[in-house]
């Protein structure tokens, strides 16, 4: 059991969840993006608690993070509204473009 990996897990899964709320179907390549986080978080949390995980459960560990990246830049080229702030989202941003 890798415990530092596990909490680490929990908690970007926790923070996945709750930017998901915020997102929702408002920008759907950035839910995508938490969606496929969410999925890495479970899967690998999973993993890392235990000693030996089952043959080829670190593939599903992978598969949700191409998954994720792919529609992280995604989003960034459509520049789709993020939710803010980082650490605890509450709302989304006015727009995805940079700020002046």
């Amino acid at each position: 059991m890798n415990l530092p990996f596990v909490v680490f897990d929990v908690a970007l899964g926790t923070l996945a969840l709750r930017s998901l709320a915020v997102v929702r179907t408002k920008a759907p390549w950035t839910a995508l993006g938490w969606a496929g986080t969410l999925g890495y978080c479970a899967t690998a949390a999973a993993a890392f608690s235990r000693s030996a995980p089952p043959p080829g459960f670190m593939l599903w560990a992978d598969a949700f993070l191409v998954l994720a990246a792919g529609a992280w830049v995604t989003a960034a080229i459509k520049r789709e509204p993020r939710a803010e702030p980082w650490w605890w989202p509450v709302r989304l941003e006015a727009t995805g473009a940079p700020k002046r």
